[in-house]
């Protein structure tokens, strides 16, 4: 028996997110069907996150066990071969040790939330990122983001319907990139709260409007109340973009 180790791209708006669920198209559902088409196996997989509605992956993982033998390559190809259409890939197939647990051994993730800044809305870039018209403070949110760096209680970040035990994370990396017209926001942690990361995005663009000081991601981080804080952005622009081990 092999213990496989994927590595997944996909575009998840046609997905009712990653985790499997009876009566709707998931990404682990369409994975797990792949597996069976190809090997003949019935297979559960085991993701190492879950990505919402809507949101995409570069670089998801994913681990399950394989009776029959095949190479690595048979595994890529065949499972990209089931998956057909769907907007679902295998990047990378890896043999790994027995214990590898795509979710629980330690990792960190590295999400993007893409916000494309222009008068005009993009046709190109509308699905993999939001529009905003009003020129936003660069400055101004890279002085606010360094406030997320940290262990904190980021209870005014969390979403309702969260099932985290804690409300306290530790993000160990905060950037912001521009490309032409495009601003893209970065967090790294070994985990997140529910829409947390999207909800730091609105936070952060209320600051970039010039409607609130940087200063206020400290106050909300201390008030631990979700109503005060931002709006939750939509799931198009999030990406999870890379999983470390």
């Amino acid at each position: 028996m092999a213990n496989i180790k994927l590595t997944i791209e996909y575009a998840g708006t046609p997905y009712s997110g990653w985790q499997y669920q009876k009566d709707e198209k998931t990404v682990q559902g369409e994975i797990e069907k792949a597996i069976f088409k190809f090997s003949g196996e019935k297979k559960t997989i085991q993701g190492a996150g879950r990505t919402d509605a809507g949101v995409h992956a570069l670089a998801q993982c994913a681990n399950f066990n394989l009776d029959k033998k095949f190479s690595d390559y048979q595994i890529l190809n065949g499972l990209n071969f089931h998956l057909g259409n769907e907007k679902i890939k295998i990047s990378k197939v890896e043999n790994v040790s027995e214990d590898f647990n795509a979710r629980f051994s330690k990792n960190k993730k590295t999400y993007c939330y893409q916000v494309y800044n222009t008068p005009s809305p993009s046709v190109l870039e509308g699905d993999y990122s939001i529009h905003v018209k009003q020129n936003l403070d660069i400055d101004a949110m890279n002085e606010a983001i360094v406030y997320f760096k940290g262990r904190h209680d980021f209870s005014s970040f969390r979403g309702r319907g969260c099932q985290a035990k804690s409300p306290i994370k530790s993000v160990e990396f905060t950037s912001i990139e521009t490309s032409n017209d495009k601003i893209i926001f970065i967090f790294q942690a070994q985990s997140f709260l529910y829409q947390q990361i999207r909800i730091m995005v609105g936070t952060l663009l209320e600051i970039g409007l010039n409607n609130k000081d940087p200063s206020w991601i400290k106050e909300l981080l201390a008030l631990k109340n979700r109503a005060l804080a931002g709006p939750t952005m939509p799931p198009r622009g999030l990406i999870l973009k890379e999983i470390t081990y």
